[in-house]
């Protein structure tokens, strides 16, 4: 399959700003500037815009914020009147034609799959369902479950058409789960709303963020990495060009059970959740990509994931793992390292080798 832009009507940032992005929570030096926080998705969302009148940056608020509302509405899989629900029904009987945006990221979402071996697989849906991070209901499935539902997980079941736009199963019992790449599609079609209407400004979704332009007088973004041990916290601060800022990490979707803790981030191979990093910042052009390569790269640690990342051009990021002495360390692509300064002495870094 050939890799193609999933941009739609987004182009990639051009300019540079400075605020700091950790997760949900964002603080911006400007006089010119409208913020709007709402829940969507499944997760508190921020859109701040910078210059022109207040009118104009509602005006391109609400847009941005409607086309992420047209993105849930085709891909939630809490939803039964969603595109995606439609697929999960009846893409084992027939093939399905979809939309334009769900093409995009499914065809995203397969090539992610066929360059990572794998460890990102959006058919993972009856798996995540066996551990009850779906309905917020805990369980540790036992031998037998998690071989009940082996048959069911591979990216091989999924078959794209390209010439008729379809999708198909191959085998009943098949459920495609997006939460690991719609947002990241999301954020970055709300990214072009604003470029298109010549804002500035930044969409935080979360672990996603899509950075447009810069506020008056500011030279860069300066992205927080979260300190996995202390959530609201940082290790340290990353300066950033442009583009899409996506972080994965065990610590903000967990159960523990027997005095274990099991992350959400579960690995196709062993049908159990992931523990070769606490976290992955990637930074990237493309948003849908960071999104759902922040996944692999967490699931196959800090050697295997970077090679991952930087197989995609302009693709970079920050692997985050328990160092022998109890202590985070920090594997990060080199062109970061000149960016990164670090806010702790918890932490050490090192380039992949």
């Amino acid at each position: 399959m050939t890799h193609r832009p999933f941009h739609l009507a987004v182009a990639f940032v051009t300019a540079l700003s400075t605020v700091i992005v950790q997760h949900a929570v964002i603080s911006a030096d400007t006089p010119l500037s409208s913020s709007v926080h709402r829940y969507l998705m499944g997760t508190s969302m921020t859109i701040e815009v910078y210059g022109g009148d207040p009118r104009s940056r509602t005006e391109a608020i609400d847009e941005a914020y409607a086309s992420m509302t047209e993105i849930d509405r085709l891909m939630s899989n809490y939803r039964p009147d969603s595109e995606l629900a439609q697929i999960n029904a009846q893409a084992a009987l027939h093939p399905v034609r979809v939309s334009a945006p769900m093409w995009g990221v499914l065809s995203a979402a397969q090539l992610v799959s066929q360059r990572s071996a794998g460890t990102f697989d959006i058919t993972v849906g009856p798996l995540v369902r066996l551990w009850g991070f779906h309905d917020k209901r805990p369980h540790i499935p036992t031998r037998d479950e998690l071989q009940q539902v082996r048959p069911l997980i591979g990216y091989e079941h999924l078959v794209l058409d390209e010439r008729s736009q379809t999708v198909a199963f191959t085998r009943s019992g098949v459920e495609l789960d997006l939460g690991g790449i719609a947002k990241g599609f999301a954020v970055e079609l709300a990214g072009g709303v604003l470029r298109r209407r010549g804002f500035s400004g930044l969409i935080d979704a979360g672990g996603n963020q899509y950075l447009v332009g810069h506020p008056a007088g500011k030279s860069s973004w300066q992205v927080g990495i979260e300190d996995p041990d202390k959530p609201g916290g940082l290790l340290g601060v990353l300066d950033v060009d442009d583009g899409a800022i996506s972080t994965s990490g065990g610590y903000h979707n967990f159960f523990v059970a027997n005095g274990k803790t099991y992350g959400h981030l579960l690995d196709p191979r062993s049908l159990r959740p992931a523990d070769s990093a606490l976290s992955v910042t990637i930074v990237s052009p493309d948003a849908t990509l960071a999104d759902a390569l922040s996944k692999p790269a967490f699931i196959l640690g800090p050697v295997a994931g970077l090679k991952l990342v930087e197989s995609f051009p302009g693709t970079l990021a920050i692997i985050a793992t328990r160092g022998g002495g109890g202590d985070v360390d920090l594997t990060m692509s080199a062109p970061l390292r000149a960016r990164f300064r670090s806010t702790t002495t918890r932490a050490s870094t090192s380039l992949l080798k």
